[in-house]
């Protein structure tokens, strides 16, 4: 497969494809409640997690045919709910584009709203101006120093009950590796681009599968919060999808409320 994979469980599948930066275990809550009766695969794009790097050019073509591989590994036939996490719900829908007949429901949870083209400075010049800022960062010791703290000041969310030891010792390990820090620098710059392609695959594909938006609320009012709700509202109306809100959550809704993410999945498997 060339990446790192975590299968859980019996069952149905389920496809927990993570956004910017993702680990397998930011989705530990909600496989813990889905592996009983479902066959969780979790999958750490290269860089992230325990899956090598790569120097391969992001696509979303090149990522929904990842998953399709993954699945082919694994002896899975039967289409699959896919979720899609942040800039994950890129992949996710291409993926439900792509391939339709493996897809079962797609879940966008939090998702990149992604509605028209932006404009693009070339993705090879974006990507190659990222990898030298990445390895200037690891060489100097930066990200060794601070890796831990980025993640804290970009991932807010907590798992019922506090981070579990085993949990923060993967976080403490996994955001100091060098191809960590690649990775996501070149993925956040490969962004304008993906967006641009899954545009394109809108104009000759269509969504067969049911597609649910699911939006994380704080539950605060603020002018942002309400800005982005009604974001997500129009993304699900745009995708002719229902619309979810999951509460009260930050932007990592998976992690703060693992039993309602899992429970809107099942609502598509079952």
């Amino acid at each position: 497969m060339g990446v790192h994979v975590v299968v859980d469980g019996e069952g149905p599948p389920v496809v927990l494809y993570g956004g910017l930066g993702a680990n397998w275990f930011d989705w530990d809550g909600v496989a813990a409640r889905l592996s009983g009766d479902h066959r969780v695969v979790r999958i750490d794009r290269p860089g992230y997690g325990l899956s090598p790097a790569s120097y391969e050019l992001l696509s979303t073509w090149g990522e929904a045919r990842r998953i399709t591989n993954v699945l082919a590994e694994l002896d899975i036939t039967e289409p699959a709910v896919v979720v899609g996490h942040s800039l994950g719900g890129i992949y996710a829908e291409a993926f439900a584009r792509l391939y339709p007949r493996q897809t079962s429901a797609v879940l966008l949870l939090d998702a990149t709203v992604s509605k028209q083209r932006r404009p693009l400075v070339p993705t090879r010049w974006r990507v190659h101006i990222g990898r030298r800022v990445a390895r200037t960062a690891s060489l100097l010791g930066f990200q060794r120093a601070l890796g831990p703290t980025v993640r804290r000041l970009l991932n807010h969310s907590t798992p019922p009950g506090g981070i579990p030891p085993p949990m923060q010792a993967w976080i403490d390990r996994i955001v100091r590796e060098p191809a960590y820090l690649e990775a996501a620098i070149v993925e956040n710059a490969s962004y304008p681009e993906l967006v641009h392609q899954l545009v394109d695959l809108r104009e000759g594909t269509r969504l067969t599968a049911p597609v649910v938006v699911a939006a994380a609320d704080t539950g605060v009012r603020t002018p942002w919060g309400w800005v982005w709700i009604r974001m997500q509202r129009r993304f699900a109306e745009f995708l002719g999808a229902e619309f979810r809100v999951v509460r009260p959550a930050k932007h990592h809704a998976m992690i703060d409320q693992p039993g309602q993410v899992a429970a809107l999945v099942r609502g598509l498997s079952g």
